[in-house]
């Protein structure tokens, strides 16, 4: 897991720390790093809601690039059956 104590140079506090390691640990797909900086989220004293909230963001930016792929992978099939058509067409 990644050490998220406060460093001597740190801005950020421990639970802010904590919920963007919340937010890392979901976007870099680390199950055992989402149950350590879960429960250390809680104990610093966040609330589930902000636990939420952190997560929560945390999808909506790892769905982007999915759903941009999809829509590609959707773009590229539609222009290539677009093409076949038009050749079976003679055009």
């Amino acid at each position: 897991m990644i050490s998220v104590g406060v460093q001597n140079d740190s801005i950020l506090n421990e639970r802010t720390r904590e919920l963007i390691a919340v937010g890392a640990s979901i976007a870099g797909n680390c199950m055992p790093c989402l149950r350590y900086h879960f429960a250390e989220a809680l104990k610093q004293g966040c609330s589930l809601e902000e636990i939420n909230e952190a997560m929560q963001l945390a999808r909506q930016v790892k769905e982007r690039p999915l759903n941009d792929i999809y829509k590609l992978s959707e773009e590229l099939m539609k222009k290539e059956k677009d093409k076949g058509a038009n050749n079976n067409a003679g055009i």
